[in-house]
């Protein structure tokens, strides 16, 4: 049975938070890049529910961006060409992974949204 990349990176990125280091492989940068894809996804759920959040966000997450803004763009190409080589349409479902994890966060309870938000900030802080 052949593995479709993109469905193992969103399996294996819903699994678990995997942390940036310094060899990287492109499933790894595959996975940053759907980081780039849902993390904004996840700051509307916190911002609609809680007060000052994005004026929080937005600084952390530009500045993670800026860090890992080749390791981003290597992991989406290489899940274009993945998606390209099996013939899976690829904007669909990244779109679905984000979307799906972003109805997750919005109907969240209020303490544990709050403490998810406060660990992606924590997140997108930490040093490579």
């Amino acid at each position: 049975m052949k593995r479709n990349t993109l469905a193992f990176a969103a399996a294996l990125w819903a699994a678990a938070a995997v942390p940036e280091c310094a060899q990287a492989s492109p499933q790894e940068d595959a996975l940053l890049f759907l980081d780039a894809q849902v993390l904004p996804r996840k700051a509307a759920a916190c911002s609609a529910r809680i007060a000052g959040y994005p004026a929080r966000f937005e600084p952390a997450f530009r500045a993670w961006l800026a860090r890992n803004k080749e390791r981003v763009t290597s992991g989406e190409a290489y899940l274009r060409a993945d998606a390209e080589r099996t013939r899976v349409p690829f904007e669909p479902d990244v779109q679905a992974i984000a979307a799906g994890i972003s109805q997750q966060w919005t109907a969240a309870p209020l303490p544990t949204l709050q403490e998810n938000c406060e660990d992606m900030l924590l997140q997108l802080r930490q040093p490579e």
